[in-house]
C-alpha cells in the first residue's frame, strides 16, 4: 500500500468510526499523550484533540525515525512461538508490525474508537494469515484484561506514564504473563529535548521505572537510554 492510500485509508475509517459514534463526547476517555511528533504546532498539555487527531499523530510519518519500531521489537527476540499483549496499543502503531512476527498478538486499549480502528485496519492492510494472529482487547486503566498466564511479552510504549497507580496496575498485569515472561516499557526521557509533549511534569526518569518494575514483583533485567533519541526502553521479567 502506497503513502497516498495509506493517508486516504486512514481519512475514510476515521471518518467512518467517529460517524458511528453516537455517545456525547464528554463522556469519553481522553488520551492525555496528544502529540510526540516534532511538528511546531505541538498541542499544549491538557489540550483536547479528536479521535481523527490522535490517529493522524500515532500514525505520523517521522515517527519511524524517532521511535525506531524495528529496532524496539527487535529487542523482544525471536516472537514466532509467543503470545505479544500491546497495552495501550492505541492505532495499532506496534501491534501491526507485531502480527507478522509473533505467534499472536493481542492489542489492548482503553478506547473503544481504536478498538474499531484497529480491526478494520488490519483488514485492509495485513495479509490474511497475520489477520487471524491479531485480537483486540477492550480494557479498563485499572485492569489489562489478560487472562492468567496468557502473554509471553507485554509490551507498553508510550502508555506507562499515564497509568494511574502504576505499581499496583503492573502487580495485576503481572498475573497476565508467563512465569518468567518479558515486560518491555518505552517511554520518553526526563530531560531537555526537541519534542515538547509529554510535558516533562509528567515524564518519569528511568531510575523510577526500574524501581517501580521491582517494588510490582519483577525483576528488572536490562535498560536502554542511547539507541532511541527521546525515549528508554526498560526490560524485566515476572519472577
Amino acid at each position: 500500500m502506497n503513502a497516498a492510500s495509506f493517508v486516504t485509508l486512514l481519512a475514510l475509517l476515521t471518518g467512518l468510526i467517529a460517524c458511528g459514534n453516537g455517545a456525547d463526547p464528554s463522556t469519553q476517555i481522553e488520551d492525555p499523550f496528544q502529540d510526540t511528533t516534532l511538528a511546531v504546532d505541538i498541542p499544549s498539555a491538557g489540550e483536547e484533540s479528536t479521535f481523527e487527531e490522535r490517529v493522524a499523530t500515532y500514525e505520523a510519518k517521522d515517527r519511524v525515525f524517532w521511535q525506531k519500531p524495528d529496532l524496539v521489537i527487535d529487542r523482544l527476540g525471536d516472537l514466532s512461538q509467543k503470545t505479544v499483549a500491546d497495552i495501550g496499543a492505541g492505532s495499532g502503531y506496534f501491534a501491526r508490525r507485531l502480527a507478522s512476527k509473533a505467534k499472536h498478538i493481542i492489542a489492548i486499549d482503553i478506547d473503544e474508537k481504536f478498538i474499531q480502528f484497529m480491526d478494520s485496519i488490519k483488514l485492509v492492510e495485513l495479509p490474511v494469515e497475520a489477520q487471524s494472529r491479531f485480537e483486540t482487547r477492550l480494557a479498563t486503566p485499572e485492569d489489562s484484561k489478560l487472562r492468567p498466564e496468557e502473554a509471553d511479552v507485554v509490551i507498553i510504549v508510550n502508555t506507562y506514564i499515564y497509568i494511574p497507580k502504576r505499581v499496583e496496575y503492573l502487580a495485576r498485569l503481572k498475573q497476565g504473563l508467563k512465569k518468567g515472561g518479558t515486560i518491555v516499557i518505552v517511554d520518553f526521557k526526563k530531560k531537555r529535548m526537541p519534542v515538547q509533549t509529554p510535558p516533562d511534569k509528567l515524564r518519569l526518569p528511568l531510575h523510577q521505572v526500574e524501581n517501580e518494575l521491582e517494588e510490582a514483583g519483577y525483576t528488572w533485567l536490562a535498560s536502554d537510554d542511547t539507541s532511541l533519541d527521546y525515549q528508554y526502553i526498560v526490560i524485566g521479567e515476572r519472577r
